[in-house]
């Protein structure tokens, strides 16, 4: 390691003094929780009905219900629907937004219930962009606020 590597603040330290990368990560854990309500609700729900209502099948197919969802959305959008509604978007930062990418950074979804809370705590132990998620980093990609487009003025009528 060199000595200017040594020198680097890690996420943590970022997170606990700027107040645009708490409002950030607030935003990203607003729209995982949004995904996991809107995806997994649903196919519990209807599992359940169908009768395949044990604990490992509802695990499994909640977690590939949760990677598909995120890798289609994303690769043909750059968002989920919890992003969308939080004003994310899903940014390559290598080439552009493929499947393959989608499909990479969606993988630890399929153990939603811990590998995200492992993969932000891997980012924010280590040095490098504070706004990545540890797998973002790996693959290249990152999640951005969207511009917000200005409103035009309506006259009344």
């Amino acid at each position: 390691m060199a000595a200017r590597d040594a020198l680097m603040a890690s996420g943590f330290e970022v997170l606990g003094h700027s107040r645009a990368l708490q409002a950030h990560w607030l935003r990203r854990i607003g729209a995982y929780a949004f995904d996991l309500s809107a995806v997994l609700m649903p196919t519990w729900i209807v599992l359940t009905l169908l009768g395949a209502g044990g604990v490992v099948f509802l695990s499994i197919a909640s977690g590939v219900s949760f990677v598909l969802y995120g890798t289609t959305a994303e690769a043909l959008h750059g968002k989920t629907l919890g992003k969308y509604v939080f004003g994310l978007e899903v940014r390559s930062l290598r080439g552009p937004m493929t499947l393959r990418k989608a499909a990479a950074r969606n993988a630890p979804k399929f153990f939603w219930y811990i590998f995200p809370v492992l993969d932000l705590l891997l980012a924010l132990v280590g040095s490098g962009d504070p706004r990545q998620r540890f797998t973002d980093r790996a693959i290249g990609t990152t999640v951005v606020w969207q511009e917000m487009k200005p409103m035009s003025n309506v006259a009344a009528s």
